[in-house]
């Protein structure tokens, strides 16, 4: 390529204006030498068109090229003066600034301490906090009425969008909240403004939508809740919405088909396992929207209404099991149990109270027991007493535990034990009654019966062994030799320890459950309606106020008193009673084992020399020996691990005797045998 086509190709060109800085001579020979490259013969004529088309084509390229060129540097000057005006604005600030900074600085140096100089800035600076301060409050203040609005603007038609600003003004005044709490409670006014605006535009916003609903309900002629009292209040069952009733057909025919149809699951030998469990799931699964959507609905509309209080629960289902299963009385008490848990789940998980805020939901239980009280109680009071004979058969009914208290208490029989653990499980089955009669007549059916039939056994314990050691009563009911001894020595003191330790056991029980919360508020809800009431009255379902202070307290009324307290006295007697007839065992046995020494006057015959018979009176004849040695110290250990001496009436029983085999002992051991009889 010719060395003039890369100079008008060379970025020079740009540079150069060939009408002053090329010479004319020049010019000139840069056209001859371009014509003679591309005409150099006749043929070459031919072209001579496609040649000046060429020369016309890159002359407008060249024009293109400066065209452009003159424009990058109309922007290239622009640019530079804009540079310059910004870099002269910079200056001027920072002039300013400088100044600024000098008459500060000018402040400073004439402060006489770092300390003055600081108050100097003290007031400037707050000046300019508060200033930020200011501006950024007014630019909360504007974003919150901008999200306002921005609601306010996407309703009634878009209110998907509208939720949009709701939403982040809401974390708006949560997040202003949280911060106020770690500053101490700055900021209240701004806080309570953009929390109260929150709340309005909440409320601004479901007004409308309701209004909205509400004109298309008016205008598809939507019946209203006024057209429709009569019919709700004449309805015998509980009348279900028709929005709601096309919400739950699916869930309705699904419960139809799992547990009243003929599935497995449909078996009422199931009881509740299932259905009542099915329930809480489907609550659980739906329970946001029910508290959200049905709760606000259903409460505005049947306030005051006779179904405020209806109960939520599967009639239907639960009449079929408990016919199915009215003469099976483990199922009967089973599925009771199960109602009365499933209604204490639906009060505590969900805060269930049927309306009523003030006494909460009654449960389904409560409905249930108006038919099926009395099978239950019969079932119940069978199954009671079936494990109360339960206990007495068994082998070790009448052994002693010894490990049932710490080393210093009374000890108690295993059947006592196992009675005290069968009242508390009586309890544990009706705490959750919801009708004062029926939580009495289950506590006087099961648990006073319970305790009657062990104080009536302990009690016959003690006639027989009074009447087996009177000698009136062997000679009137003639027992055998078998049976007396089976009252002597260590096993009439330990028969009378195992009646000493039940009571005491059940005392300390029962005085316990006096202070029991559930207990404690049953007797102060009987207390309250016995007052001013005649004593044949009924007070508690057909139980009289005269049966219930025989069963309680023949305080009941007057503002006293416990409701075991004349169970508490009737074991109290019989503790009494078997305490006096251990101290009897303990006192009469000991002169009797000793009347062959205690009836001689002396042990040496007058005249006889003391010395030679004081070794020979050392020797202890084997009747002493067995009362001394084994008899009595058995009894003494044994009484005192099985009831100890911590009582002090309990404890003079024992203190004669055990000082009377002190002395003994002490005077055997050091030769100094008293020369007359035995006394106490």
């Amino acid at each position: 390529m010719p060395l003039s086509i890369e100079q008008e190709r060379s970025p020079m060109a740009y540079l150069l204006d060939p009408n002053a800085d090329i010479p004319v001579g020049e010019r000139s020979i840069r056209v001859e030498d371009y014509l003679n490259d591309r005409i150099q013969i006749t043929a070459d004529l031919g072209n001579l068109t496609s040649l000046l088309d060429n020369i016309e084509l890159k002359k407008k390229q060249l024009d293109e090229q400066l065209k452009d060129a003159k424009a990058k540097l109309a922007e290239a000057k622009r640019a530079s003066a804009n540079h310059t005006s910004s870099m002269a604005q910079q200056t001027q600030a920072f002039d300013k600034h400088q100044e600024d900074l000098q008459i500060r600085m000018m402040m400073i140096t004439t402060s006489q301490t770092p300390e003055e100089a600081v108050r100097r800035l003290e007031g400037p600076m707050e000046k300019l906090r508060q200033v930020e301060l200011a501006q950024a409050y007014v630019e909360l203040l504007k974003d919150v009425d901008e999200m306002t609005k921005e609601a306010h603007k996407n309703l009634p038609e878009n209110p998907t969008e509208a939720l949009k600003p709701y939403v982040r003004l809401r974390q708006l005044a949560m997040s202003l909240q949280t911060a106020q709490e770690s500053t101490e409670g700055a900021g209240i006014h701004l806080v309570s403004y953009v929390d109260q605006t929150s709340t309005q535009l909440w409320a601004q916003m479901v007004q409308i939508m309701v209004k909205e609903f509400q004109d298309g309900m008016a205008n598809m002629f939507w019946e209203t809740f006024g057209f429709t009292s009569p019919e709700i209040r004449e309805a015998r069952e509980p009348l279900v919405l028709l929005p709601f009733a096309v919400l739950v057909k699916d869930l309705g025919l699904k419960f139809r088909y799992h547990f009243m149809g003929t599935t497995p699951t449909s078996a009422s030998s199931n009881l509740g396992e299932y259905y009542l469990n099915w329930i809480i799931d489907i609550v659980d699964a739906h329970e946001t929207y029910l508290r959200d959507n049905a709760g606000p609905v259903l409460a505005a509309h049947f306030l005051g209404s006779p179904l405020a209080g209806n109960s939520l629960y599967s009639e239907k289902k639960t009449d079929l099991v408990l016919k199915d299963i009215q003469n099976d009385s483990a199922h009967l008490s089973k599925f009771i149990s199960q109602l009365m848990i499933w209604d204490d789940i639906v009060r505590n998980k969900y805060k269930y109270d049927g309306g009523n805020t003030e006494v909460g939901w009654i449960g389904v239980t409560w409905h249930v027991l108006d038919k099926w009280f009395a099978p239950w109680l019969d079932a119940e009071e069978r199954f009671a007493l079936q494990r109360y004979e339960e206990i007495i058969q068994s082998q070790d009914n009448g052994l002693i535990d010894y490990d049932s208290n710490e080393s210093k208490k009374t000890k108690t029989t295993f059947g006592a034990t196992k009675v005290t653990d069968l009242l508390k499980t009586i309890t544990a089955q009706y705490k959750d009654l919801g009708r004062v009669s029926h939580r009495v007549r289950f506590f006087l059916n099961t648990q006073i019966s319970v305790l009657d039939r062990y104080q009536i056994r302990l009690a016959d314990s003690l006639e027989a062994y009074i009447s087996l050691t009177s000698t009136v009563g062997r000679t009137l009911k003639g027992y055998t030799k078998e049976q007396q001894q089976s009252v002597e020595g260590m096993a009439g003191l330990i028969s009378l320890c195992k009646v000493f330790g039940s009571a005491d056991h059940i005392i300390s029980t029962l005085e316990s459950l006096n202070n029991d919360t559930f207990f404690v508020e049953l007797y102060a809800q009987l207390d309250e309606r016995a007052r001013g009431v005649h004593p044949e009255s009924a007070i508690a379902g057909p139980v009289t106020l005269s049966q219930l202070k025989l069963s309680t307290s023949l305080k009941l009324g007057t503002g006293d008193g416990s409701i075991f307290d004349t169970t508490i006295h009737s074991f109290k007697k019989i503790r009494n009673n078997a305490g006096d007839l251990l101290q009897q065992a303990i006192k009469y046995p000991f002169p009797a084992a000793f009347r062959s020494y205690l009836t001689q006057a002396q042990w040496t015959t007058v005249g006889q020399d003391p010395q030679s018979t004081y070794y020979t009176s050392l020797t202890i004849s084997a009747e002493l020996d067995q009362p001394l040695q084994e008899s009595l110290p058995q009894s003494h250990s044994s009484f005192l691990q099985l009831i100890p001496s911590s009582d002090d009436e309990r404890e003079t029983g024992l203190s004669r005797e055990n000082h009377f085999l002190s002395r003994i002992r002490a005077n055997l051991a050091s030769g100094n045998l008293l020369p007359r009889r035995f006394a106490l």
